[in-house]
C-alpha cells in the first residue's frame, strides 16, 4: 500500500502535477496529522497539513548539496534529494537532503497512510541544529504570508 503513496508523493515533489493542491486533496486523509520539525504541537487537518507542505515546499529550495555529508550526486538535479526509502506495510521513511542558504540540511519523512492510500500522518525531522534553526525562520515567514494571502482570521495558532 505504502509504495503506491510514495510515487504518488515523489510525483508531486519531482514537479510532474500540474494542480499540487488538487493532487494534494487526493493524496491526503482528512484528518492527516502533521508533526513539523519546528512546532511544538500536531497541526490536525488536511488544510493546514497543505499549509504546511506548500511552505515547506517554498523552503526547501535552492543549490544542490555539495559540502561534507552530501550525497553521491546521482539524483536529479535540484536541491531537495531523497537518498533513502524504507518501506513496510502502511509506513514510508525518506530521508533527504538539501542545500540552505549554504548551510546542509539532513532529514526524514515519515509517512503513514490508511487502508484507502491516504495519508493520514505525516513527520518531518532535520537535522543539524543549524538546519532547524534556518527551517523554522523561513516557516515562520512563509506560513505567516501564507496565511495573510489565504487563511486570514483562522488563527492557526503556533505556526512559527
Amino acid at each position: 500500500m505504502i509504495e503506491a503513496v510514495v510515487e504518488k508523493w515523489l510525483r508531486l515533489v519531482h514537479g510532474e502535477v500540474d494542480d499540487a493542491g488538487a493532487f494534494l486533496d487526493e493524496l491526503l486523509a482528512d484528518d492527516v496529522v502533521f508533526y513539523s520539525p519546528v512546532v511544538f504541537s500536531a497541526q490536525e487537518g488536511k488544510a493546514i497539513t497543505k499549509l504546511y507542505l506548500g511552505a515547506a515546499g517554498s523552503v526547501f529550495s535552492g543549490e544542490k548539496p555539495t559540502g561534507a555529508g552530501a550525497g553521491n550526486g546521482s539524483k536529479k538535479s535540484g536541491s531537495f534529494v531523497y537518498l533513502k526509502k524504507v518501506l513496510s506495510g502502511k509506513q514510508a521513511m525518506l530521508e533527504f537532503e538539501t542545500e540552505m542558504g549554504g548551510k546542509y540540511v539532513n532529514g526524514v519523512d515519515m509517512i503513514q497512510c490508511n487502508d484507502e492510500g491516504k495519508i493520514v500522518e505525516f513527520k518531518v525531522m532535520i537535522r543539524p541544529l543549524q538546519a532547524v534553526n534556518m527551517v523554522h525562520a523561513k516557516m515562520g515567514e512563509i506560513l505567516k504570508a501564507m496565511q495573510e494571502g489565504s487563511t486570514e482570521g483562522q488563527g492557526h495558532g503556533d505556526t512559527a
